[in-house]
């Protein structure tokens, strides 16, 4: 039991330990989950990371046991990464990003990590002195020389966005429907404006994809037990007294209206040329700053607008005009 726990325990710190080097490897072109489609600049890349990382997670971990005389740890650690996987698959199921999943690649993904993994354990970590590997022969040296050049090969090719396309589609109607059907009675209500309606699913779809509901319990617990404001709710809007999802929606809509109503509210006093463009990003950075944020919200709202409003008659200068 002890070593079961200590090895979920670090298949649960592997899982961590990969998202923190995805994070920091876009510039070096590490593809993450997301709700838009970008190109997978480096397929080589992304495999060498999300398979060979766990590969060479354990052979450091057990090394470091062998080290600290932790030998009975090093048994059969090859289970971390099968630890590692159920976590992650959990997570992206828990999370609600199951649509956006290549769940062929993901199989190729895990099916590697698993076989390289068992094998690693047995012909190198399982006999304490093959752990560190000899490259003192010109045939290792040769090796490498040729393992290096197939990946930068591999690291150049290009692949098909259509099937990546297709599962953000996906994703963006399920969970697009999801809100409507729990809040858009309210959402409608309180806006009275189509284009309005998509800043708000677009900013709800973004919220929940970055804060899913599993987190926002998290959030909640953590507001309990500090009592202190604190970003709440499916709209993460700002509260000092715990809220829920609809509450969320709710205060969220109104400071995305109040926003709207002074954007144009200033147009009138200044009689300044609208743009719906300026218009709609004033709202999302009031609503949240940041050039990231309100691009990619911004971005979503467009893909909204035309998927699911394209028939409308309503624009964001009506008041204006109505104002005039």
């Amino acid at each position: 039991m002890e070593i079961l726990l200590t090895h979920i325990i670090l298949g649960i710190g592997l899982f961590f330990l990969i998202n923190w080097i995805g994070k920091h490897s876009y510039s070096i072109g590490y593809m993450e989950i997301s709700i838009f489609v970008k190109t997978e600049e480096a397929p080589a890349l992304n495999f060498l990371i999300r398979v060979l990382t766990p590969i060479v997670y354990i052979i450091i971990v057990s090394t470091t046991l062998y080290y600290f005389g932790l030998d009975k740890y090093v048994w059969n650690i090859y289970l971390v990464n099968i630890y590692y996987i159920v976590f992650r698959l959990l997570f992206n199921l828990a999370t609600n990003r199951g649509l956006l999943l290549n769940w062929y690649r993901q199989f190729l993904y895990w099916t590697a990590i698993v076989v390289i993994s068992f094998f690693t354990y047995e012909k190198l970590i399982k006999v304490k002195a093959n752990v560190l590997p000899d490259f003192t022969t010109v045939a290792n040296e040769l090796w490498i020389i040729i393992l290096i050049f197939i990946f930068q090969v591999s690291n150049n090719l290009r692949f098909s966005q259509e099937a990546t396309q297709k599962r953000k589609e996906n994703y963006l109607k399920s969970r697009y429907q999801y809100f409507k059907r729990n809040y858009g009675q309210l959402i409608k209500e309180l806006t009275n404006n189509e284009i309005l309606e998509s800043i708000v699913y677009a900013v709800i779809i973004y919220e929940d994809f970055n804060r899913p509901k599993i987190a926002r319990q998290i959030e909640n617990l953590k507001f309990k037990v500090t009592n202190r404001p604190h970003t709440l709710g499916v709209m993460q809007v700002r509260s000092d007294r715990l809220i829920s999802d609809v509450e969320s929606v709710r205060l969220g809509t109104e400071k995305i209206v109040k926003a709207y109503k002074k954007y144009i509210e200033k147009l009138t006093e200044t009689d300044e040329s609208f743009y719906e463009w300026t218009a709609k990003n004033s709202i999302i950075e009031d609503y949240n700053a940041g050039s990231s944020y309100s691009s990619e919200v911004s971005e979503l709202a467009d893909i909204i607008k035309n998927t699911f409003y394209k028939d409308t008659n309503d624009t964001l200068d009506s008041d204006k005009k109505n104002a005039l």
